[in-house]
């Protein structure tokens, strides 16, 4: 048998990825996909690759054929074994493959699971038109240097995978420098003297590597918050950081706003931060009459802090008076600035009760606020 053949390293520990998952990363669930699983059926689906391979550790096992069980296609081998070293286990693997005689091989990282075909297919073509070693890469977008001297990051790529390889080729050299701590197959072959072509690579194909990583892509907050009219005919009223000259104020510890609050709790519910009375509580008198907008402000910081935009923030004010209709604008561009985000990310709507319940008779004003949220780096 000949042909291209594709070794997946899937043996690690995943030591940089904390939590309560106990699996290793390329066994957990990623938005919906097993990341070993979701690889594994990206390149079988590719007429090009004729089996597959995925090396695991030996108490791995078990949790490789559950994920398998239903997995028909016959260009997935047995697992291998791997060894103590990635470099230990891609060798045990090329080993177990090399009765198969396969032309070229690509050496995978499970942990790529955002990898494309597009990126695989350059790979390919560059072994077929006589390249023996072939990598995909990035050039970096950030400022690169070695300790504290900089480089020039224009002679610098970042290195992804799958690498392709003549088989026979990366076989010896495997097995020539098995006392090597290579961190990626192609630096054998640079050791070696062998041309490596570069293709490009894709600023997705990102390795999983944190426990951030794994974190959910969206997230969507809900917000509510009620406030009575003040007794005090002076206090001012606030919708959305916006004075609203002719009414009676809320009644509350800060400016008693009660749409920019049920953002605020939209966006803390969304980051499981919980509510805004732990964050800017009524026992502290720095927030005595507080401008609300401070709060969004603050919000502005966690969510950048947490790795979340916004993506859609949709408010509904309930009241009688005053006709948010002709606030609403300007309470955009107001939340806008705060939040730091485009106003056409925020829609802002007016309702009545119709003369029902207390805000009906004009007691107070109600506010509830839906916000979704994306993570910053999918």
């Amino acid at each position: 048998m000949s042909g291209i053949f594709v070794i997946i390293a899937a043996a690690g520990c995943g030591s940089r990825v904390s939590g309560c998952c106990l699996l290793p990363k390329q066994f957990r669930n990623y938005h919906g996909k097993i990341v070993l699983r979701s690889v594994v059926e990206t390149f079988a689906k590719l007429n090009d690759i004729d089996k597959i391979v995925c090396v695991v550790s030996d108490d791995s096992v078990d949790v490789y054929k559950e994920i398998f069980a239903d997995f028909l296609d016959e260009k997935l081998l047995e697992p291998v074994i791997g060894g103590e070293r990635r470099q230990d286990s891609v060798r045990n693997a090329l080993n177990a493959i090399a009765k198969y005689e396969p032309d070229y091989v690509l050496i995978h990282d499970a942990a790529r699971i955002n990898i494309n075909e597009e990126v695989i297919e350059l790979v390919i073509n560059a072994l077929k038109n006589g390249k023996k070693a072939v990598i995909p890469g990035i050039e970096p977008v950030d400022s690169v240097r070695i300790s504290s001297e900089p480089v020039d990051r224009k002679d610098v790529i970042l290195v992804q995978t799958p690498q392709g390889f003549d088989f026979k080729t990366i076989h010896e050299l495997h097995n020539t420098h098995k006392d090597m701590n290579a961190t990626d197959d192609a630096m054998l072959c640079s050791i070696d003297g062998i041309d490596v072509e570069v293709v490009k690579g894709d600023i997705k194909n990102q390795k999983l590597t944190y426990s951030e990583d794994f974190a959910p892509k969206n997230r969507v907050g809900l917000g509510v918050d009620v406030h009575a009219f003040s007794s005090d005919e002076n206090r001012k009223l606030f919708l959305m950081g916006v004075f609203i000259d002719g009414y009676r104020g809320l009644d509350g510890f800060s400016d008693a706003d009660v749409a920019v609050h049920s953002i605020v709790d939209a966006i803390l519910g969304a980051l499981g931060k919980g509510s805004i009375g732990e964050h800017f509580s009524s026992l502290d008198s720095k927030f005595k009459n507080y401008d609300s907008k401070e709060f969004l402000k603050y919000c502005h910081d966690l969510l950048f802090e947490c790795g979340y935009y916004i993506v859609n923030c949709d408010v509904t004010i309930i009241c009688e008076e005053p006709r948010i209709v002709e606030y609403s604008n300007l309470m955009k561009k107001t939340v806008s600035e705060c939040l730091n985000i485009n106003e056409n990310l925020l829609n802002v709507k007016g309702k009545t009760t119709e003369n029902l319940g207390f805000i009906g008779r004009k007691e107070g004003i109600a506010a509830c606020c839906s916000i979704l949220l994306e993570r910053l780096y999918s």
